[in-house]
């Protein structure tokens, strides 16, 4: 009985490591952090947005990772969070009040996605998009994300215009040491208790 339950311990705590390739919800709100910190050699970029939006106005957008991670059948995956208007696009889902991806387009890099704007034209609608190229190994790590921050007034919007500020949120060399640690002290018990 003790191996079944050591075992059931390891194989639950385990799959907390694992990718979501289903898309993420507000757990990705401060980035893909499960991925380890931000990369500068990632860039995600996010084409289409007008410098000033109109009423009720739709812009085809484009969300585009570019990174020198591997490329394999499972690519990327992203969380974009608005303040303002709507995000429409096939395979694009709201989860937690942010949209990200699906299984069924987690196979590139570039989604395209038509943000339907506010009715209201004095608001001032905000983008945190987090964007994440994966190496397809079903794993976290090898992979690199980046984010981007984008603030976009209607015509009649008076406030000032400030983007929304990113995360500083980073997992740390000690932080990642003791996460290493930790799983290999679990190990190590699954072990002797299935020893035993």
């Amino acid at each position: 009985m003790k191996k079944v339950i050591a075992l059931a311990i390891l194989l639950s705590l385990i799959s907390q490591s694992q990718a979501l390739p289903d898309g993420i919800g507000d757990r990705g709100d401060d980035g893909c952090l499960c991925h380890g910190g931000s990369d500068e050699t990632t860039t995600v970029t996010m084409d289409g947005l007008p410098e000033v939006y109109n009423s009720s106005e739709e812009y085809n957008l484009t969300l585009t990772i570019q990174s020198p991670v591997e490329q394999n059948d499972v690519q990327g995956g992203f969380r974009v969070i608005i303040s303002q208007g709507q995000l429409i696009g096939e395979g694009w889902q709201l989860i937690d009040e942010g949209y990200t991806h699906s299984t069924e387009i987690n196979d590139r890099r570039q989604w395209d996605v038509v943000w339907v704007a506010p009715v209201a034209d004095d608001k001032l609608a905000t983008f945190v998009v987090h964007g994440n190229a994966v190496n397809g190994d079903g794993d976290v790590s090898g992979d690199e994300w980046n984010s981007l921050s984008i603030a976009i007034p209607g015509p009649n919007y008076t406030g000032e215009i400030t983007t929304p500020e990113l995360s500083g949120k980073e997992v740390t060399g000690i932080q990642m040491a003791v996460g290493a640690i930790g799983i290999i002290a679990l190990l190590s018990l699954a072990f002797f208790a299935i020893k035993d």
